[in-house]
């Protein structure tokens, strides 16, 4: 079926909504009967760009500005969820990690990140490990703690230590959304991490990072042995995901989502 998609919020929650819609529209063989998933997609505060700066657009999706580039007939769904959430509510499905794994396959680098990406990791990867953290701060820390899952330094700092002395040539790459953050790491790790660029904050945006930055971090995520998450961060769930399945690796999806996403809590909404 033909439907019009309009992510919303944050980036990997409108990735998350994405690949979920369009994962099962593709299970249903919508693409072959050439079915259009239409997507909506505005810039704002908490996404500040579009996923064509990051990704390839992938086949039969096509990106409009409004419902007047829409079929009328076509079914509007708008919000946000994750994968395995859009399959359980609109499709009355469960599945597996492993299947939540597959869908974000369908997220493809553009060749510029990639591009990027590679001449970083030619430079200053350690090529058979080189450690991914991704490390969730600004306005997620009053989310965790409300919660009382807070993924602090100290939770990072034990885990590069035990890295360390398994292998003192080990290096860390950091994905992190700010400049304080950054700084910490770098100051008590100065040998073993690494980071892409150093940030420095935007005016007048929720977010300190551009677009085209996130997107490489989130790329180069995926090209590391493995990757240390946040505490239900997004982010950290989609750039495991990616990561697993550039790996081949999306029998390990359930695993290691409750290691290193979700820390062995239960996250529920209040």
């Amino acid at each position: 079926m033909c439907i019009y998609l309009i992510p919303q919020h944050g980036l990997c929650n409108r990735l998350s909504w994405l690949c979920g819609f369009y994962a099962r529209n593709k299970e249903r063989g919508c693409h072959r009967n050439n079915c259009t998933c239409y997507v909506k997609w505005e810039s704002s505060s908490e996404c500040n760009g579009h996923f064509s700066e990051i990704f390839k657009t992938p086949p039969m999706v096509k990106f409009v500005k409004d419902r007047s580039q829409v079929p009328k007939s076509v079914k509007r769904y708008a919000g946000q969820y994750s994968v395995p959430m859009v399959f359980k509510k609109f499709f009355n499905i469960k599945i597996s990690h492993d299947r939540e794994c597959e869908a974000f396959g369908l997220l493809e680098f553009s060749d510029e990140i990639e591009k990027v990406s590679k001449k970083f990791m030619d430079e200053k990867f350690n090529k058979n490990n080189t450690i991914g953290f991704h490390i969730r701060r600004t306005d997620h820390v009053g989310l965790a703690k409300k919660y009382g899952n807070f993924t602090s330094d100290e939770f990072f700092f034990t885990m590069m230590n035990k890295e360390i002395e398994n292998d003192p040539k080990v290096k860390f790459f950091i994905a992190a959304d700010n400049r304080k953050t950054q700084d910490v790491f770098l100051k008590k790790f100065p040998n073993h991490v690494i980071v892409f660029k150093k940030i420095v904050r935007l005016k007048n945006s929720l977010r300190h990072t551009t677009m085209v930055d996130t997107g490489i971090d989130m790329c180069l995520l995926t090209h590391c042995k493995r990757v240390e998450g946040t505490f239900h961060s997004s982010f950290s769930r989609v750039a495991l995901m990616i990561n697993l399945f550039r790996r081949n690796e999306k029998e390990k999806a359930d695993e290691e989502l409750k290691r290193q996403v979700f820390r062995g809590h239960s996250y529920v909404k209040k």
